[in-house]
């Protein structure tokens, strides 16, 4: 069954796609990308395909939040990222559901697809990998103990989540995504690299997984994450001009032991580890994209002269921003 998404509501049908059929075990890298404006909203959607691999990428302005009922019998493995908006994925042939908020991933195994998305906001941009049954099982058999377990799902045909709360999106994972959707490579070598990224994702998002299973002393409740991704988003927000770790302690209405501590441990960073790092990354991403020149990024993200940001910058990535672009 190709892809088909129909309305909740008015079940009148918003999409239909046969790549489940035609793309997905493609040897040479298949390429789209499309702006659409429906009845819902307007979109730009992004994919690329190629030996059982897909990852795809939307960005989404809705009219009003809505859910849509999507049908399909893909088998895949899939691994879900939500840069922007509030997502609930309700998969009623598998037997879960996902909800995932900002800057949240998640991973499940699927036969197929029968139930409900729902977006809960106006702005929403998301990012999918996605592997075959035989693609996956194949680099992630000897990955660690999460990953592995998952893996013994999946050859048993056990449709799951790997975990029932979705996991804060760290920066390295965030990082990887952005070099994906800026890559400038073209024909083989970009599917060279659309590789190597899938699988570092896959890695990292295992390596995420495991790490959550660890003792939480700091974030003990749903309340104190949520402060803290507020706090993170908050800061990502004001890179020109960050808050102090008080300023920013009293905006997120935590106490600033409460904001280091478990901001460390939510995120794998100091809370200004974090930020720079984060700046850092941002401003690779323009540089490769060719949207602002050194001077100019060194202005927008608050750096005090262009030569503190090159030599930042060379000291995170090994080479200057001029060299880079």
């Amino acid at each position: 069954m190709p892809l088909e998404v129909r309305h909740h509501d008015t079940r009148q049908l918003l999409h239909q796609n046969g790549y489940v059929a035609n793309d997905f075990h493609s040897a040479e890298l298949v390429e789209q990308t499309r702006d659409v404006d429906l009845p819902t909203g307007r979109g730009h959607l992004a994919h690329w395909y190629f030996e059982g691999i897909r990852m795809a990428y939307a960005r989404w302005h809705y009219r009003q939040p809505f859910a849509a009922e999507w049908h399909t019998d893909l088998d895949v493995v899939h691994l879900h990222f939500n840069l922007r908006g509030r997502t609930t994925i309700e998969n009623h042939r598998a037997g879960f559901t996902a909800q995932l908020a900002s800057y949240q991933h998640n991973l499940w195994y699927a036969n197929g697809f029968e139930g409900l998305i729902r977006s809960e906001e106006l702005e929403e941009e998301t990012f999918i990998l996605q592997f075959t049954k035989p693609a996956f099982l194949a680099l992630a058999q000897q990955a660690n103990e999460p990953l592995r377990r998952f893996c013994e799902a999946v050859l048993a045909g056990q449709q799951r989540l790997l975990s029932e709360q979705s996991l804060s999106l760290g920066l390295a994972l965030h990082t990887a995504i952005r070099e994906v959707l800026g890559c400038r490579f073209v024909g083989p070598l970009k599917k060279l690299f659309l590789y190597s990224k899938a699988l570092e994702i896959l890695v990292l998002q295992a390596e995420a997984f495991e790490q959550a299973q660890g003792p939480r002393r700091h974030v003990r409740s749903d309340y104190d994450r949520e402060r803290l991704l507020f706090a993170r988003d908050y800061l990502i927000q004001h890179l020109a001009l960050p808050p102090s770790l008080p300023e920013l302690a009293r905006v997120a209405g935590l106490n600033e032991f409460k904001l280091k501590a478990g901001f460390k441990e939510l995120f794998g960073q100091t809370v200004f580890g974090y930020l720079s790092d984060y700046r850092l990354a941002d401003a690779k991403a323009q540089l490769l994209e060719r949207r602002k020149t050194a001077s100019e990024l060194a202005f927008e993200l608050g750096y005090s002269s262009v030569q503190h940001f090159s030599t930042a910058f060379k000291k995170k990535f090994g080479v200057s921003p001029t060299q880079l672009r």
